[in-house]
């Protein structure tokens, strides 16, 4: 069934339901990012398979709201399909709530899922359409209808990770959630973002691709703990486990019954609407009390701990070795005629050698020349670019340890470069390297610091769309909160324990596209008078290539931190590499005048 054969079923249902307009959500009822299967509702209809955004159809349009990341992506994929592209994040943008608001006549309805809409999202929603007399109506599955062949949810086996791995046993992390409810004369807290929950309870599992998380809702009494998740991913030797340390497993359908037959006699919960469902929030909100309040858990799942924080390390070394193997190897079989997607399952495949791997934490994004001009470019095998001994090839990948999560990006050149190329390249390393030396006060929020990675970029009238640095996840996911480093203003402050991505880039649209990514841990530099200071330890290891910069274009202390890190990354790297590999990264590492 084709995108436009899609649109016009739904209109049809639409139509029996006596609907205006009606919402097809980017997420799932946990709030994710990445999602399974079963919940691509917004990629099945549209085709548009970007990681954010959201379809809105209407009886004579339909549009895709997405971000600057996917503008030249979205435009592609939504060729011919009738979806027009409404683009966010740039100046006069405006998102699918206010135009709805200002599109649709007086006394419309509107229906979406409300399994998959945040509470907060919801009731901003709300608000701007009853200011035109326009209603919601809740309609959990009206997409079933239509999508026959819709996935089933997924049953991978659920398994713990020890205190010895996470440095935290479910039971303190449980002790932690219970002084918050004593704080707050509350009596429950429900968390429904997965990552968080799997963070609580220790808990791993594959129910989403690259996503060590398990489908699951968690609720935090005073005195019991449980955790709703499909009773067959649970073992019984995970059962007890996990009822060892306090947590009952209830069946992931059951939670509305278990919400039904809950004692409401002055019942209060504390939960999260930023995240929770609305469909959820409604169930608790109908029959107990409750309190807004901001999960404790995504600030204390961003501070790493110790244990965490030489996972990291060890995962960094066993993905800079990785990398140093795929691009030697590239640099050795680039005259056989390799593609993107080649290229990419070969580097899989370098870094599943390592101990403890699990999985990517992403797709990888292999791109090469004009392609990489697609900040989250996928390569499709057949219709993938094949590499030659000319320009710039980028890939953005990492991998999933069972000791920590990477996130890397690299543009190699892999012949010769043009003027602009090479200034290009030049300029996105002066921009990380400023915000890797970065010093600041504590209280510092990420967009207070953006600016400076962005310095280099716009003396030369040049800049990037997306943000410079998201949290990554222990093991987790590898886009996590509530830290990042962007332009918008977010009220957190960058905290120590806290691991970021460093990611600048510049885009040049049918020509090229550079990134370059380290992942930068948070640590204390420096307390006096003045307060306390804080900056930034690297903890990725893989060269840059020297041989692409304009070395005019370099600073002495710019010079001076690149000749300090590629000293690093072969003193931590060259053990465990082969002769060959060792002399090849030697050079490589060689410092620069």
């Amino acid at each position: 069934m084709t995108i436009v054969e899609k649109l016009s079923q739904l209109r049809n249902r639409m139509k029996r339901e006596h609907l205006d307009a009606y919402i097809v959500s980017g997420t799932d009822p946990h709030n994710s990012e990445y999602l399974p299967a079963a919940w691509k509702q917004r990629e099945w209809i549209s085709g548009f398979t970007g990681s954010f955004g959201t379809v809105v159809v209407t009886k004579e349009e339909a549009g895709l709201w997405t971000d600057t990341r996917y503008f030249i992506q979205a435009e592609q994929q939504l060729k011919d399909t009738g979806i027009q592209l409404h683009k966010l994040r740039i100046p006069g943008a405006v998102d699918y709530p206010e135009w709805l608001a200002s599109t649709l006549p007086t006394g419309s309805a509107v229906g979406l899922d409300s399994f998959c809409i945040s509470v907060a999202e919801m009731q901003h929603l709300k608000q701007l359409l009853e200011k035109t007399g326009s209603r919601i109506i809740e309609l959990p599955d009206l997409l079933g209808d239509i999508w026959h062949d819709r996935p089933a949810l997924p049953d991978t086996p659920l398994y713990i990770i020890p205190k010895e791995t996470t440095g935290q046993s479910v039971a303190e992390k449980i002790d932690m959630v219970r002084r918050i409810l004593n704080d707050r004369q509350a009596d429950y807290f429900i968390f429904s973002a997965l990552d968080e929950i799997a963070w609580l309870y220790n808990i791993r599992s594959h129910d989403i691709a690259f996503n060590p998380v398990a489908i699951s809702y968690a609720i935090v009494g005073k005195e019991k703990a449980w955790l709703f998740v499909k009773r067959t991913k649970v073992s019984k030797e995970t059962r007890e486990q996990l009822l060892q340390e306090g947590v009952e497993i209830q069946d992931y359908h059951h939670i509305s019954l278990f919400l039904r037959e809950l004692d409401n006699q002055n019942v209060c919960f504390c939960l999260d609407a930023s995240t929770l469902n609305y469909a959820i929030y409604n169930k608790i909100a109908s029959r107990f009390k409750t309190q807004n309040t901001t999960s404790p858990i995504i600030q204390a799942k961003a501070i790493k701990n110790e244990t965490e924080i030489a996972g990291f390390r060890q995962a960094c070394i066993k993905d800079g070795v990785a990398m140093t193997k795929f691009f030697y190897w590239l640099e050795e079989n680039l005259n056989k005629s390799l593609t993107e997607c080649a290229v990419s399952e070969q580097l899989t495949a370098f870094r599943s050698a390592n101990e403890g791997y699990v999985s990517d934490s992403f797709e990888n994004i292999s791109a090469y020349g004009a392609n990489a001009a697609l900040p989250h470019y996928a390569a499709i095998p057949g219709k993938d670019a094949l590499l030659q001994a000319k320009g710039l090839y980028l890939v953005d990948s990492g991998g999933q340890y069972t000791h920590g999560t990477t996130d890397i990006t690299r543009t190699v050149p892999l012949g010769a470069l043009t003027k602009q190329e090479k200034e290009d390249y030049t300029i996105v390393l002066k921009g990380m390297i400023a915000l890797s030396r970065a010093i600041f006060p504590e209280g510092t929020r990420g967009c207070n610091i953006d600016a400076i990675a962005r310095q280099p970029m716009w003396q030369t009238y040049r800049n990037f769309g997306h943000g410079t640095g998201h949290g990554i996840g222990f093991f987790l996911n590898v886009h996590e909160g509530p830290q990042s480093i962007r332009q918008d203003l977010k009220d957190q402050a960058l905290l120590p324990g806290m691991v970021t991505s460093n990611e600048p880039g510049i885009y040049r649209e049918g020509s090229h596209g550079i990134r370059h990514e380290n992942m930068i841990l948070c640590i204390p530099v420096a307390e006096n008078e003045f307060g306390k200071w804080y900056g930034f330890e690297t903890l990725t290891l893989c060269y840059f290539d020297t041989s692409a910069l304009c070395r005019d274009l370099l600073e002495k202390d710019e010079i001076e931190w690149l000749n300090h890190y590629h000293r690093m990354v072969y003193e931590k790297l060259s053990p465990y590499l082969n002769e060959q590999e060792v002399a090849w990264l030697s050079k490589k590492t060689q410092p620069i005048q």
